[in-house]
């Protein structure tokens, strides 16, 4: 018996010790989460905002009525690295006011003292959906002119009375925002930002009745990238990137931006982010036509011998090679077309042998064609030429209605023709795709176009080629974008991923990862 209660108080002491231990160890490493309905009311404070709405706790969750500026925030999370979710539903789609798109979402990194009533903004971030402009945004509170900047937006199809589940993971000045996660989700906002390290968490909404529910804050610790990684850009003074992949090697060929170099550089690469200049593939002169705007050189393979097609003069040329390097030459000197100016060819050869051309026209604005090409490959079948692309949705249409850069992919059967889409020094610049059951359409846009765009980190995203990874397992978009925030030139070449994936409606998709301003893993396959 006293050897029964000797084990006993060993035990106790045990478990005592060990709960403690582990309050201990969760207090100070372990994830705390934090969940709430927002039935807690005495752990939330309510602001209106410059147009008070009612707020109130059901069964569920929390409902805000349209208004502008109303917030909910937690009077016992103060957050640094954290991670934060909420359910936002748009239960009331007639009410919105188009004078000022109407959002919701999740605020964090709040600064208790800017905390008032009747501010619409506040010191801290904003990641939330806009069903007007079908968007999801990450903004940066600015209480000083009192208006929300824009860091970065994804476009996003939004409906009234759909959960959309926000999350925002936050570690030091690096942001993610996902919508909707899953186990192999992307996330929609990539940024680096460090006006806001650490304050309150909430949520807010604006010009449509929301409803809020499962809202959860937890501590986050940024997962560590195994390997090497790279940092866009990859390369400087290079844009309208195009890759050809050939006996291991990858070879690029871009426009030089700025200046007349008289033809085409080219570099190599063995990995898509080291790149050695490999000097001239294409010198102007007596070999080839033209004598300025070599631009958007796109480069293709036929038993051995590699086509080069280029714009100068804003014609197409074709400049042929017996060797990826170089030196290309003109076999039938002069432009495939003297009498039609056309730029950013694209060489495209289907599963049955047959080699396409998609080339740019003008005709108030940009618009893409595409045609069958002669065996010869310096010249097209006339008859097959059709207009497959025109600007139609909104932003391609800003400073010029404008498809540009067409670049081909095929998907289980399907054709893919992404492209780019606005001004090249437009803000709305990005990327975009069409769906076509045959090479030459018809093309369907993609309604949630674009899938990659420009934001306030990374100006002048787009003019694109797609590239392998070493291994072929990982498919990267190769891109431009503006090396400074404030001026067009010079241009920069980088990379980023891209996949073929299911939306929530199970239908294939193109999702691209980016534009990225932090590290992100080498392409795999990489020795």
């Amino acid at each position: 018996m006293k050897q029964f209660h000797k084990k006993w108080w060993i035990w106790a002491i045990c478990v005592v010790g060990v709960s403690a231990l582990a309050v201990l160890i969760g207090t100070q490493f372990l994830p705390q989460k934090y969940h709430s309905n927002f039935q807690d009311e005495k752990n939330w404070t309510a602001y209106s905002g410059s147009q008070a709405a009612k707020m109130n706790t059901v069964e569920g969750g929390l409902k805000m009525a349209s208004g502008m500026g109303n917030k909910w925030i937690n009077d016992k999370q103060e957050t640094t690295d954290f991670e934060g979710s909420v359910t936002v539903t748009f239960e009331d789609w007639s009410t919105g006011r188009e004078e000022k798109s109407p959002d919701a979402g999740l605020l964090f990194r709040v600064a208790e003292a800017e905390l008032k009533e009747s501010d619409d903004v506040v010191s801290g971030y904003y990641f939330g959906i806009d069903p007007f402009k079908q968007q999801v945004f990450l903004k940066r509170g600015d209480t000083t002119n009192g208006e929300w900047v824009e860091i970065a937006t994804k476009r996003l199809k939004i409906e009234p009375d759909t959960d959309y589940r926000l999350t925002v993971k936050a570690s030091g000045n690096h942001i993610l925002g996902y919508v909707n996660e899953t186990a192999d989700s992307w996330p929609v906002i990539d940024i680096v930002d460090e006006d806001f390290m650490s304050g309150k968490v909430g949520v807010q909404n604006q010009g449509l009745t929301t409803s809020f529910s499962n809202f959860s804050v937890a501590d986050y610790q940024a997962p560590t990238i195994e390997g090497k990684t790279y940092l866009n850009a990859v390369l400087e003074e290079a844009a309208d990137p195009d890759i050809l992949y050939w006996e291991g090697t990858y070879y690029l060929y871009p426009t030089t931006p700025g200046r007349n170099i008289g033809g085409i550089k080219v570099y190599t690469s063995k990995d898509l982010v080291n790149w050695e200049d490999a000097g001239m593939a294409m010198t102007a002169g007596p070999d080839n036509w033209g004598d300025n705007g070599f631009w958007a050189p796109d480069l293709i393979e036929k038993d051995g011998r590699f086509y080069m097609y280029y714009t100068a003069n804003e014609h197409l040329c074709v400049s042929v090679a017996e060797n990826p390097l170089g030196p290309f030459k003109q076999e039938k000197f002069g432009p495939m077309h003297e009498d039609t100016q056309e730029i950013d060819a694209h060489a495209f050869k289907d599963d049955d042998g047959q080699y396409y051309l998609y080339f740019v026209r003008f005709d108030n604005g940009n618009h893409i064609w595409g045609a069958k090409l002669n065996e010869d490959m310096e010249t097209i079948d006339e008859s097959s030429v059709v207009k497959v692309l025109s600007p139609s949705q909104p932003w391609e249409m800003d400073m010029g209605n404008i498809n540009e850069g067409p670049y081909m992919l095929k998907h289980e059967g399907k054709y893919y023709l992404t492209y780019s889409g606005s001004h090249f020094e437009s803000p709305l610049y990005g990327a975009g795709y069409a769906v076509a059951d045959s090479p030459l359409g018809p093309f369907e846009k993609y309604e949630e176009n674009p899938i990659m765009q420009s934001n306030s980190l990374a100006h002048g995203t787009g003019h694109h080629a797609v590239a392998e990874s070493p291994d072929g397992k990982e498919l990267f978009m190769i891109y431009h974008r503006h090396q400074t925030l404030y001026n067009t030139d010079p241009r920069e070449f980088a990379i980023d991923r891209m996949r073929f994936t299911k939306n929530d409606q199970g239908e294939t998709v193109l999702e691209v990862y980016g534009p990225t301003v932090t590290p992100q893993p080498y392409p795999s396959g990489v020795q």
